[in-house]
């Protein structure tokens, strides 16, 4: 696994770090306090994360989520968290299962 200098740093889409990154970087999903930032985005006042407001943005990082998904946490499938994931998020949940503790729910 490739070492990140720093938190600007993005991973590439697929390696082991992609949703540790931003995991690390950010509130986690159900976490946010967002505030509006200007017309087009909020901001969460605790991390910093920005979210577009006319396009889902990714429940984990900051690509505009384009596919839709329920996030659980832990053993808690009961409280799940709707909203869209990005291709790169998607691919790194599906294919390891939970990571730090957040997976995707299934859908039947």
């Amino acid at each position: 696994m490739a070492v990140m200098q720093d938190m600007t740093q993005r991973p590439n889409p697929g390696t082991d770090g992609w949703v540790e990154h931003w995991l690390d970087r950010y509130c986690p999903p159900d976490e946010h306090r967002y505030r509006a930032f200007d017309r087009y985005r909020v901001t969460c006042a605790v991390c910093g994360k920005n979210a577009l407001l006319g396009r889902r943005t990714c429940m984990i990082c900051e690509i505009p989520g384009e596919h839709g998904a329920r996030l659980i946490h832990g053993a808690d499938s009961g409280h799940g968290l709707e909203g869209k994931l990005c291709g790169p998020c998607l691919d790194d949940l599906r294919s390891r299962g939970a990571v730090r503790g957040w997976s995707l729910a299934e859908t039947g």
